[in-house]
């Protein structure tokens, strides 16, 4: 039983009869044979489970994940969080390629990345959370800095985030994410 299910899973990732999600989440083989998964678009429910079942097939094909490309404008703040465990359970690198944006609860998938890197003319940006209907949430936004701190985001970003208001975005700047650990890049 165990053997069909995971053979089907395979097979739907394959033919890409995935489950609906808000975000693309697709692989990409890379030039040096490794697979890059991509994140790309508001983050829903059930993109968590997208990326698991990605992580699944590259690992059935027996191909290396290289890292977890995000573009996202944030979305679900339970869902980010999901793809963020995911992110650090299987020890992905993350990485926002130029002029790609990670920002609101992307920012948690990005922080969960084992390296995280950043290409030039990439933004990052946190804010507080709202609920479904866009009021501030004081107990999302607690709860989102509780889980960067467990994923060793600075006190200082931790500090933007809480205090920027969800109608705006305060954008990471160098400096910010090296503070991070994270490496900024040249574009391709």
């Amino acid at each position: 039983m165990i053997v069909r299910i995971s053979l089907g899973i395979a097979l739907l990732a394959i033919f890409n009869v995935l489950p609906v999600s808000g975000a693309e989440v697709q692989h990409h083989r890379m030039a040096d044979g490794t697979v890059a998964i991509s994140i790309t678009g508001e983050i829903v429910e059930g993109d968590a489970e997208a990326l698991r079942l990605e992580i699944q097939t590259a690992q059935f094909a027996n191909f290396s994940i290289s890292e977890i490309q995000l573009n996202s404008i944030g979305g679900s703040l339970y869902e980010g969080t999901g793809l963020a465990r995911v992110v650090r359970t299987a020890s992905l690198n993350t990485r926002v390629a130029e002029r790609n944006i990670c920002a609101s609860v992307c920012f948690l998938v990005f922080a969960a990345g084992s390296t995280k890197s950043v290409q030039n003319g990439a933004r990052v940006g946190v804010h507080a959370a709202t609920m479904a209907s866009g009021a501030i949430s004081i107990k999302a936004t607690e709860s989102m800095g509780r889980i960067a701190k467990l994923l060793g985001v600075p006190s200082e970003i931790i500090g933007r985030m809480v205090s920027t208001p969800a109608s705006q975005m305060f954008w990471l700047n160098g400096a910010n994410l090296a503070l991070m650990g994270a490496v900024i890049t040249d574009g391709k």
